[in-house]
């Protein structure tokens, strides 16, 4: 009964080597994909909508920061 799991043991370390080994060779390929990707990146992109609703959420909170201040003051 040994010799059987010893056997299966065996085998099985050699499938999980070849599953890490394309596993590996995966991620390389993904990774240097990933980065030819991103070299084509265009940094001088006009701002999105999403960006300028940010600029416009933290003039907001300025303003408000200020006026509670001034409220504050006031009191």
């Amino acid at each position: 009964m040994n010799s059987n799991v010893s056997q299966v043991i065996d085998g099985g370390l050699q499938t999980v080597g070849i599953i890490v080994l394309v596993l590996g060779i995966a991620v390389f390929l993904l990774w240097k994909s990933m980065n030819r990707q991103i070299k084509k990146i265009d940094t001088d992109l006009p701002k999105g909508p999403s960006e300028e609703r940010i600029e416009q959420d933290e003039k907001f909170t300025e303003e408000a920061l200020e006026r509670g201040e001034d409220e504050s003051r006031n009191q």
